[in-house]
């Protein structure tokens, strides 16, 4: 499966328990907690004169009569996967992280892993039987003096949400005019992927806001956002980049929001709308507006609930550290 090392204390801790596993002294597996009582959800720890080794690792028994349980049928009592990470296959597992799951026990790399595999045990564990889940593609528009977070948030959001059974959903691409760098507040240069004569078609455009004007008085990219726009499954503005929407009639008679300093702005520019104030986002369907900055990760986790559910908009949230509130 296509798994990721979500970031560098992760492939350093994995790193660090795999040449644990390949030394010689057996690892101490499980806290020490007595394998036979924890597949039954009992938790005491072993004695240190009653073990068994086996694979590698030192099983503690809590008792003479479990440890005779556990040899004579040591398959439903040893760690699943010759200790592998459940989450991602052919890494070792982290002897002390573990999961009791319909009375066998599980090892998991880090602690990240064992919270993915809690959303969905069966499509982790069985992915044939998992039915697969659209990847769809995320075009982000970048300009001369788009806002950082803006367009990063909604990227960060999109590219580390994964599917039950652990594939990344979305192919996340940025797109402009042309493929020269381009930059950001001033300080950050972006080089795009695309440009709006080569992109691919996207299920989903987000159009983020910044000096919106640069954008805007091109012709030929507001014609290519306003036509993937009205083709796209959702489209989704942050911060002032709803003028762009408005600009292309796509915010007509529409719930809708923007950065809280261009609400009356906005107001004139889509009269037959209503322009929502303090909310962080408005959903319309097919057409999502957020308020400014920050509110473009808050939009993409909605978006993320709508299409793969609660619970994984919620994890990739937490993944993010986002502190993020459904609904609002």
């Amino acid at each position: 499966m296509n798994k990721v090392f979500f970031c560098l204390s992760t492939i350093l801790s994995l790193y660090t328990f795999s040449l644990s596993a390949q030394s010689k002294e057996a690892v101490v597996l499980l806290e020490g907690f007595d394998p036979v009582l924890l597949v039954d959800g009992k938790n005491k720890r072993g004695l240190d004169d009653k073990f068994v080794v086996r694979g590698g690792f030192k099983y503690l028994f809590s008792s003479e009569k479990n440890k005779k349980t556990f040899e004579e049928n040591p398959g439903l009592y040893e760690v699943q996967n010759n200790g592998e990470c459940t989450f991602m296959p052919g890494i070792q597992g982290n002897p002390g992280i573990w999961k009791v799951y319909q009375k066998k026990i599980y090892l998991f790399g880090t602690v990240l892993c064992r919270e993915r595999f809690n959303l969905a045990p069966e499509a982790i564990l069985h992915p044939e039987k998992c039915k697969k889940v659209k990847k769809r593609n995320v075009a982000i528009v970048l300009y001369e003096g788009v806002e950082l977070l803006d367009f990063a948030g909604p990227g960060e959001v999109f590219a580390a949400t994964q599917t039950v059974d652990g594939q990344f959903a979305f192919n996340v691409f940025t797109v402009a005019a042309s493929t020269q760098p381009i930059v950001s507040q001033g300080f950050l240069s972006v080089q795009p992927e695309y440009s709006f004569a080569n992109a691919p078609q996207p299920d989903i455009i987000v159009v983020p806001g910044g000096d919106i004007q640069n954008l805007m008085k091109d012709e030929k990219g507001m014609t290519w956002v306003k036509m993937i726009s009205i083709k796209a499954e959702i489209a989704m503005s942050v911060c002032n980049g709803a003028f762009a929407f408005a600009k292309s009639k796509l915010l007509e008679n529409k719930s809708i929001t923007t950065h809280w300093t261009a609400i009356k702005d906005l107001r004139k520019q889509v009269p037959s709308a209503k322009v929502f104030e303090e909310v962080r986002y408005m959903d319309n369907g097919q057409v999502v507006t957020t308020a400014g900055v920050s509110a473009g990760i808050d939009g993409a986790l909605h978006i993320v609930e709508r299409l793969l559910g609660l619970s994984t908009a919620k994890f990739t949230a937490r993944y993010m550290e986002y502190d993020w509130e459904p609904g609002l």
